[in-house]
């Protein structure tokens, strides 16, 4: 169900925000990550432990002490390309591990000229308990790009510290004029006794690495739609950016949670901002978007803006008690529901467990198909990867399955993309002996594993052996075909 909330926005600006823009965009190698509180209930590691559709952070918990980013190559057919990197591997070390924070990777892009574009997380420099927002870029064939990051020391590292808070680094994507923007959340002070709470954060650099600053205060926009209701109800609510799409006018969609009050359940939540980084009050209803299927926790994961401007979402959802469903929303270009792709705009599926939810979206650069990953979780069975495959250009048929890996151990996929014979890879891990190793599967338009990649469809590669972290959180295709992927691996 669709439901208004009123909300206003708050640009956080100059001194209130105190940015500590000195690091923005440098400090590459120092340390690493520790993740900001999400919404309500626990998180979990990106190995196999179900996470009760609440984060899965390869960058905090009990694992190892540090980890580094592994990105591999792939030929088109699914072997390794070894002319990659080291010997097929960039390992990108963001910085130290401490107190059980590491470096984390939730996604990886690839510009105009193949250079591969990652984005997460890092602990903070020194003592400092915080974590800090990193985009590196890689060349084409996997160096670091040391031409990439601030005017006075570019390293490879653009590194963002609001205030020594944890920045929570999500999804990001490169604009077709080369700017890179980057969404995600911040927990921040009220001004109300010591409440504090998870604030949307948008950033945009310049194609070099920079801050854009024709957007919001020097490259960061950091803003609070729900805020105190009334004088007498001075508390806020939350709200989180996991994903941001583009529309065709330059607005910025995201996706993501929140709710308007100060605790409770959460709502999937959706709000667009103009080409320099103000809040849209014509998107949905009254600026925003707020799905509540059933009053228990609905979250949006990540998201994609179609050719014609249509939004789709995917997540999850939970329409009754103890049942978390995989979501997907499709909305008009003004941010209504979609009435063609369902009655009320949305679907859920169950696949036969108590938990499943979809993490990864992509679209076809033809227009006439999407598609979502993610995973099945909980009860008896082991977790596997789910896929669903939409058509979005008026022809086809939608396919919605599990896609296991293995039939004994868990896999899961995280992340998904086309290739431009619309092939579809979806990437993400799959245990064998307790040992995690990054897969990719590539499927057809009809969900059918394509038998002419790797092993009956399948590519694996292990980069840390003996290793519970490892998985592969972004996927990306090269303009000749190769196959890109990165993601946490345990250090060794």
């Amino acid at each position: 169900m669709l439901k208004t909330v009123k909300h206003r926005s708050f640009l956080v600006r100059g001194a209130a925000l105190a940015l500590t823009l000195a690091c923005m965009t440098g400090c590459g190698d120092d340390e690493p990550t520790p993740t900001p509180t999400p919404d309500a209930g626990t998180q979990a590691d990106a190995g196999t432990t179900p996470d009760s559709g609440t984060d899965p952070t390869p960058d905090a918990g009990t694992g190892p002490l540090d980890s580094d980013i592994a990105v591999v190559r792939f030929n088109e057919d699914g072997t390794h390309d070894t002319t990659f990197g080291a010997g097929g591997v960039t390992h990108v070390d963001f910085g130290t591990g401490r107190d059980g924070t590491r470096d984390s990777l939730w996604d990886v892009r690839v510009d105009a000229t193949d250079r591969i574009v990652l984005f997460g997380n890092k602990r903070a420099d020194g003592t400092r308990a915080d974590t800090d927002r990193v985009v590196a870029r890689l060349t084409a064939t996997g160096a670091l790009d040391t031409t990439f990051g601030s005017a006075q020391t570019p390293n490879g590292f653009s590194v963002l510290n609001l205030s020594n808070l944890n920045d929570g680094m999500r999804y990001g994507f490169i604009q077709p004029d080369g700017k890179i923007m980057t969404s995600g959340y911040t927990s921040m002070p009220t001004g109300v006794g010591a409440q504090a709470a998870n604030r949307i954060v948008l950033q945009r650099l310049n194609d070099d690495g920079k801050a854009d600053e024709t957007f919001g205060w020097k490259g960061v926009v950091t803003s609070a739609p729900f805020q105190a209701q009334s004088e007498t109800n001075p508390e806020w609510g939350m709200a989180e950016a996991y994903a941001a799409g583009m529309q065709s006018n330059g607005s910025y969609v995201t996706t993501g949670y929140g709710r308007s009050a100060s605790s409770g359940t959460v709502d999937l939540v959706s709000f667009r901002y103009t080409a320099t980084g103000a809040l849209d009050p014509t998107w949905g209803t009254g600026g925003a978007v707020v799905l509540d299927l059933a009053g228990d926790n609905d979250r949006g994961r990540n998201m994609v803006v179609l050719n014609d401007d249509r939004v789709l979402h995917v997540g999850s959802g939970t329409p009754s008690a103890q049942n978390i469903q995989a979501l997907l929303l499709m909305q008009t270009p003004d941010g209504q529901p979609d009435t063609t792709f369902a009655p009320e705009g949305y679907k859920t599926y169950g696949f036969e467990r108590p938990e499943q939810a979809f993490f990864g979206v992509a679209k076809s650069a033809d227009g006439n198909w999407a598609a979502a990953v993610g995973y099945r979780a909980g009860g008896s069975g082991n977790a596997d990867g789910i896929l669903a495959i939409i058509p979005t250009g008026g022809t086809g048929t939608e396919v919605v399955k599990a896609t296991p890996i293995s039939a004994t151990e868990d896999d899961r996929f995280w992340s998904v993309t086309f290739d431009s014979q619309n092939r579809i890879y979806a990437a993400g891990f799959v245990t064998e002996g307790g040992d995690n190793q990054m897969v990719v599967a590539r499927f057809t338009t009809d969900g059918n594993l394509d038998p002419t990649f790797g092993t009956s469809g399948i590519a694996k590669i292990n980069v840390a052996t003996a290793a519970t972290e490892e998985a592969a959180r972004g996927i990306a295709i090269q303009t000749d075909g190769k196959i890109v992927i990165g993601g946490p691996v345990e250090k060794q």
